[in-house]
């Protein structure tokens, strides 16, 4: 009976990338766990074989699905080279230059995270949560770019925070996608290489806005597992479950963008969701994910909780090639910049 209940739960993860959680949400919680799902499915085999049951059968084909879903979260490949224009484009949530593991200033934490982009020598530079004094501070940071598209929003102390594309290319064109009832947006650019032009959007996808480490504090300080404790947690799995519906709003608020774009476009950015998600789906489908394609080790880019999660991401169109894919684990963040290489086949 426990290795069916098992099979079915990992079942559920494996669907919960197809299914739209506004129509039914239920298989987004067994998603969001697949590892941990999976080394449960992976304890109860050897168990199983150990004891030489007969069962064990069940399990191995429960199992057998996760190998197509393997590369989504390790690789142990690499890119390969491509011709036509290489284009290097780095996505970072830089996480309002506030969010630093060593402990730096604000303005520490900013030249060290600019310091890090001048390394990394990218073409296009797409970062969110960026956080400024003002306009002119958006319009005069890294002048190695000399072209960029952005959009920002005000806070009440006069600062600015939103999303921006650098480049040093050309842009044409630049738009803003705003979601209803959130400060995530996604901004977009038209960007003119050689004689081609590339669409790129830069999003920020609505987060969870629960603090695990908050809530295990609480479940630390309680001597028994009251009524308001459960209250908590079922207040958290309230939010994580609408959370996840306003964000299957923003996807395909981006998706109705995409769809009317003249050209061929990258999407990339934070989108907040793991690669077993709804959202991975819909932007993997019909594009490449350069860590598939030309990644190498484990993808998390939430370094909170690495190796185990990856909510950034960079999908470039089928007819182009990755080159490479890295995800850099410096601290100046609570994510991890990631930087791909591709090009037009």
């Amino acid at each position: 009976m426990v290795l069916i209940v098992a099979g079915i739960c990992l079942f559920l993860s494996y669907i919960s990338s197809y299914i739209d959680p506004v129509k039914f949400s239920v298989p987004i919680f067994f998603g969001l766990y697949f590892i941990p799902i999976l080394a449960i499915n992976f304890l109860l085999l050897l168990i199983a074989l150990l004891s030489r049951s007969k069962s064990a059968w069940i399990t191995i084909i429960a199992l057998l699905p996760s190998l197509l879903f393997a590369e989504r979260f390790v690789r142990f490949g690499g890119g390969k080279e491509a011709g036509g224009q290489k284009i290097k484009l780095e996505t970072y949530n830089v996480g309002l230059f506030r969010m630093s593991r060593n402990k730096m200033t604000y303005s520490q934490t900013m030249d060290s995270v600019i310091s890090q982009i001048s390394r990394s020598n990218a073409d296009i530079v797409c970062l969110q949560e960026v956080y400024l004094d003002n306009l002119q501070a958006a319009k005069s940071i890294m002048p190695e770019y000399k072209w960029r598209s952005f959009h920002l929003i005000s806070h009440k102390n006069g600062k600015k925070s939103g999303n921006i594309i650098f480049s040093r290319y050309k842009i044409a064109k630049g738009g803003v996608i705003k979601f209803k009832n959130s400060t995530n947006l996604s901004v977009y650019a038209d960007i003119v290489i050689g004689e081609d032009t590339l669409r790129v959007y830069n999003n920020h996808l609505q987060s969870y806005a629960i603090s695990p480490t908050a809530l295990l504090q609480k479940i630390r300080t309680k001597k028994t597992f009251s009524e308001e404790m459960g209250n908590e947690i079922l207040n958290v799995h309230n939010k994580f479950r609408n959370t996840v519906i306003q964000r299957s709003h923003q996807v395909n608020k981006v998706l109705d963008n995409i769809k009317k774009s003249p050209y061929p476009y990258i999407v990339c950015g934070d989108f907040n969701d793991i690669p077993m998600s709804y959202t991975y789906h819909k932007f993997a489908s019909g594009r490449k994910d350069t860590f598939k394609e030309a990644g190498r080790g484990f993808s998390a880019s939430f370094s909170l909780l690495w190796p185990l999660f990856r909510i950034d991401y960079v999908f470039i169109p089928e007819n182009f090639n990755a080159i490479s894919h890295n995800t850099i684990r410096c601290k100046f963040s609570d994510h991890y910049p990631v930087v791909a290489e591709f090009a037009k086949e």
